[in-house]
């Protein structure tokens, strides 16, 4: 780890000559030997799973966001229509393993968080329920195909979509199954739970379907061009979008309120305080009225060379949205104007949804890293290894970061506060 050092001066004038030259050598040396070792610092102590301290000084309160408070349920995909799962204060070095499992196989699908409950969906065809304290397996349901939607959770029931073509609901203390209905097509949605009463998903032919939350029965369904991503849903409206390029807004009863198509590839899409945020394949983001769908602004980023999709947006505080592109940015934009704050590179793709704290970003990369930055100024404080390219998007809950990664391990990351 590097420390921030400083030294203090203080001038005698009744000390004798051979103690002010001593005093001076010993100084001079401290000083020659601290600059070589900034310069050229050796990999720094640190537990099991930190790799790098940038030593960037904490940030000041003042300059934080308001802590989120986790959600009771997990009703959606990053346990909100924001996109960003940061649910507490900020973790930083020193960090430690709290607990690991290995899957054999890719995790990308978010998970969720239900009390003392875990539910992980990967591409080995399992979701596991895991005590989240002590990473325990309680249950675990295997299907025909790989899972890669978002898990959505509320008292008593599990649901996820798969590559199968099926949306199940799953016991949530036991795992055993409630009902599974066919889409047909693979699905690649998140799971959401619409005003208590429908679960919605959409699948690779772009078919939406809302199902009974009880039975699983079709209740309404309606149809968009490409395969379906999302959704993000506000009290009373569902928007999705989809890999040819559109977006839409539905009521609870199906109703379609706005529909628009782009000429690039959008991603899911985020919702905060009546507006949406969508980050396009073109290094764009772009601002939409959830009840119209018209646009509010437009940011293109600079220095944009070919395809640069950019992740999914995560929505922080009142005013800032954070996100990825897969030519190696991490940016920060004010949300009500779309006025770029700050901007950093790595040096490998960031494809996956930040999670934004009060004061940190952490930033999924291939590089396998997890980097946290700055918020307040986009600077590098600190990385953890994951040993493998970029899996699930990362989750801050309560004092613990968890991760899972492309590998197929998952792992909670514990830290100081």
């Amino acid at each position: 780890m590097i420390y921030t050092f400083a030294g203090i001066a203080g001038k005698r004038s009744r000390l004798n000559t051979v103690l002010i030259a001593g005093t001076l050598v010993a100084v001079l040396t401290v000083i020659f030997f601290l600059n070589r070792w900034q310069k050229n610092p050796a990999m720094p102590q640190h537990g099991s799973v930190t790799e790098v301290n940038q030593g960037v000084p904490p940030l000041e309160p003042s300059v934080g966001i308001p802590v989120e408070q986790p959600p009771e349920l997990w009703l959606q995909a990053y346990g909100s229509s924001s996109g960003n799962a940061a649910w507490g204060d900020a973790i930083v070095a020193p960090f430690d393993t709290l607990w690991s499992i290995s899957t054999g196989r890719e995790l990308f699908s978010p998970p969720a968080i239900v009390g003392n409950m875990i539910f992980i969906a990967g591409n080995d065809k399992v979701l596991r329920g895991l005590n989240r304290d002590s990473g325990q397996q309680i249950w675990s349901r295997t299907v025909t195909c790989g899972l890669s939607g978002g898990v959505a959770a509320d008292y008593t029931t599990v649901y996820f979509s798969g590559q199968d073509g099926y949306m199940y609901a799953l016991n949530i203390e036991t795992g055993s199954e409630r009902w599974k209905t066919g889409l047909g097509y693979h699905i690649f949605t998140d799971a959401c739970i619409f005003r208590d009463s429908l679960v919605l998903a959409g699948n690779s032919m772009g078919s939406i379907a809302a199902l009974d939350r009880r039975t699983g029965d079709l209740v309404w369904n309606d149809t968009m061009d490409g395969l379906l991503l999302g959704p993000a849903l506000s009290e009373s409206i569902a928007v999705f979008t989809s890999e040819a390029g559109a977006a839409g807004a539905w009521d609870i009863s199906g109703n379609s309120l706005w529909s628009r198509g782009f000429t690039s590839q959008p991603s899911a899409p985020s919702i905060k305080s009546d507006v949406i945020f969508i980050g396009f394949s073109t290094g764009k983001v772009l601002a939409l009225s959830l009840q119209t769908g018209e646009t509010i602004w437009e940011t293109a980023l600079d220095g944009v060379r070919g395809r640069t999709v950019v992740s999914r947006p995560a929505l922080a505080g009142d005013s800032l949205l954070v996100a990825g592109t897969c030519d190696g940015r991490v940016f920060c934009l004010e949300t009500g104007n779309g006025e770029l704050l700050w901007e950093t590179e790595l040096e490998n793709w960031v494809s996956v949804t930040p999670a934004v704290c009060d004061t940190i970003v952490y930033a999924s990369c291939d590089d396998c890293r997890i980097h946290l930055l700055s918020l307040n100024t986009g600077l590098p404080v600190d990385a953890i290894e994951t040993g493998s390219y970029s899996g699930t998007p990362p989750v801050l809950m309560e004092g613990v970061l968890y991760t899972g990664n492309s590998a197929g391990d998952f792992t909670a990351i514990t830290g100081a506060l």
